[in-house]
């Protein structure tokens, strides 16, 4: 672990070795983005904006809070990094001034397994750190599962729908179009990486919000989210999610 502190905090923090912090003072402008896997996290290393843009790469699944013990998630290895990593506490210790970035953004491979531990992520905010969400501070990224070229032209698709309408339309390009399938954010290059889901000015974002009109349905949502089926996970995150908001940020 190494120690740090913030100029604008007011105390001093004790912050899990792993995290990849900014350099900015201030909580206004960053990002911690929650990585997928250490090889995900050696590409987004390179990729971001090291004054704004904080890292905390995740090893494996972390734990589905839903219905487990507080001793068990206090004592959690992941859980307690990313509880460091944010610095505002967690349950009744919550604090929303305590919060060390503006924007935590999920950022998990375009797949079944992404998708759970993105689940398992959202999962975790929406029991322990409501208010986090409600403040809009939390994000999913949205990385690419395609990278279409012809000649100098070259294009990114989030999906095979996506995909198959520019593969029909063209890209305006010469010469065949070539079309290569991401297999996991660790396997994309700083500079698609950077291109698609790190760079404000290129990405797309996903902000989470909960339904203050029906706040039950949410909370349903979220057990249906925690299920036995991958699948259901899937696609509730991708299409049918009623606490997500799509946002070019």
């Amino acid at each position: 672990e190494k120690e740090t502190q913030r100029k604008s905090a007011t105390k001093r923090l004790r912050l899990p070795g792993k995290l990849v912090d900014c350099t900015a003072s201030s909580r206004e402008g960053t990002e911690l983005f929650i990585v997928e896997g250490d090889s995900a996290g050696g590409s987004a290393k390179m990729a971001r904006d090291r004054k704004t843009q904080a890292l905390l790469p995740l090893r494996g699944k972390i734990l589905n809070v839903l219905g487990a013990a507080s001793s068990k998630i206090g004592t959690n290895a992941e859980i307690s990094d990313l509880t460091q990593a944010l610095g505002c506490g967690i349950g009744t210790r919550f604090n929303i001034d305590d919060l060390r970035y503006e924007k935590v953004i999920i950022m998990t491979d375009a797949d079944v397994d992404g998708a759970h531990i993105a689940a398992l992520l959202m999962t975790f905010f929406f029991t322990q750190m409501p208010k986090l969400i409600d403040a809009g501070h939390l994000y999913l990224a949205c990385p690419p599962l395609f990278r279409l070229t012809q000649g100098a032209r070259r294009v990114y698709c989030l999906d095979e729908a996506e995909r198959d309408a520019w593969l029909e339309r063209g890209l305006g390009g010469k010469g065949k179009i070539d079309v290569s399938r991401f297999k996991g954010l660790g396997e994309m290059d700083a500079k698609d990486l950077k291109e698609t889901t790190m760079n404000p000015a290129t990405r797309k974002l996903i902000r989470v919000t909960i339904d203050e009109d029906e706040p039950g349905e949410t909370t349903d949502l979220v057990e249906r989210l925690m299920g036995k089926k991958p699948e259901k996970r899937f696609e509730y995150i991708q299409e049918n999610a009623r606490f997500v908001e799509e946002l070019d940020v």
